[in-house]
């Protein structure tokens, strides 16, 4: 996770917080700009595995913006 750039970052924490309920799937661009606001690139991989259902958030996101 630490080799991501800031977009790839930033796009899979906006996956994890619309699977997680945060966002919805419509407010993808909200998301991915809020998580960029944040800082994504810096502590992604930290944030990510702190979450401690990071991969039913990221299954859910996956599915509700239809990848």
């Amino acid at each position: 996770m630490n080799d991501l750039n800031v977009d790839e970052a930033a796009e899979l924490i906006a996956i994890a917080w619309i699977g997680r309920g945060d966002f919805d799937a419509s407010e993808w661009e909200a998301a991915v700009a809020e998580a960029r606001q944040r800082g994504a690139g810096r502590r992604a991989s930290k944030y990510l595995l702190g979450m401690p259902m990071l991969g039913d958030w990221l299954e859910e996101g996956l599915e509700a913006i239809g990848a």
